[in-house]
């Protein structure tokens, strides 16, 4: 019998964090950290991890267990979240995956039963860092160009069929339109997907705003200076939205108001792609958090999402 597990996701700066702890709270649940940079050591600040009186309210894990010197890829996140997931269970609590990580998340509820050959979990995670910093519009030119056959029948807002089809490529050196294997996803887990967003971005983007100058007050500039000049932090620190924006203006090639809005800009893209890949998970329910009268209304229909998940 398969776990069952709620997962809140979606865009930066949507508060999946506070409605993550409302519903472990409600529910007698467990937080497992689904951020592709918060599960790193000292990166604080600029990964907007739980504070210290949120992570109190409720057990949280994933969050900060990486030195940042170590290559991580996507299934030593499967591993390590799979197993904390089962001891939660394990424990008669709810597993409570949080995080805006959509390529982690799909990547652990789904076990793929595919060519082993035709994947590679180094080549799977640079294109999809790619995707995260630059969007899709390159890497789906590239499939246009690698293999026009496939385009033409993958569009392009379907971003992890476009990354897979580069993916196998690469990994293969055959054209994706070639191959006759299908793809077979099975869920490791029964799982409820809770997408929170806002139909209107421009809200959203004025959250990124107020939490990136929120963050600036809390100390991100100190912080960034430390991390991008320690030998330590390598190139996760310098590929990560919230610190490499600042390494201009150290090198006193832009002001720190252009670094700070470049921060703002990036996140707000970020958040973008973020949307985009969720709109592809077909067991995701989207909760529009601007749709509500407020947020007790908003926590009301999801605590009955959830309920109903359970009971079934």
């Amino acid at each position: 019998m398969r776990n069952k597990i709620v997962a809140v996701c979606g865009p930066t700066a949507s508060g999946k964090t506070s409605l993550a702890i409302k519903i472990a709270e409600k529910f007698g649940g467990e937080i497992v950290s689904c951020d592709s940079m918060q599960i790193y050591k000292g990166m604080d600040i600029g990964t907007a991890k739980p504070t210290n009186e949120e992570l109190s309210k409720v057990p949280h894990h994933l969050i900060g267990v990486v030195d940042t010197d170590k290559e991580f890829s996507v299934v030593d996140y499967i591993d390590l979240a799979s197993k904390e997931i089962d001891t939660i269970a394990s424990q008669k609590k709810l597993p409570i995956l949080a995080g805006g990580t959509g390529l982690y998340m799909h990547s652990l509820v789904y076990g793929i039963d595919f060519d082993n050959d035709s994947r590679d979990e180094t080549v799977r995670t640079r294109l999809f860092d790619e995707f995260e910093k630059n969007g899709i519009e390159e890497l789906y030119a590239a499939l246009c160009e690698k293999d026009p056959e496939a385009a033409l029948k993958i569009h392009k807002n379907n971003t992890k069929r476009v990354l897979r089809a580069l993916e196998y490529m690469e990994t293969t050196g055959k054209k994706f339109s070639e191959q006759s294997l299908e793809e077979k996803c099975e869920k490791r887990y029964d799982i409820l997907l809770l997408v929170l967003s806002y139909k209107d971005t421009s809200v959203l983007y004025d959250r990124i705003n107020r939490r990136v100058d929120i963050m600036m007050e809390a100390g991100l500039l100190e912080e960034a200076k430390e991390i991008l000049y320690s030998p330590l932090y390598g190139n996760t620190a310098s590929q990560a939205i919230g610190y490499k924006e600042f390494l201009p203006y150290f090198n006193n090639e832009i002001s720190l108001a252009e670094a700070v809005e470049n921060v703002k800009k990036n996140s707000r893209h970020y958040a973008k792609r973020q949307n985009t890949w969720f709109r592809r998970e077909k067991d995701a329910n989207w909760v529009f958090a601007d749709s509500f009268k407020d947020e007790s209304e908003m926590l009301s229909h999801c605590f009955s999402l959830i309920d109903e998940f359970i009971k079934s």
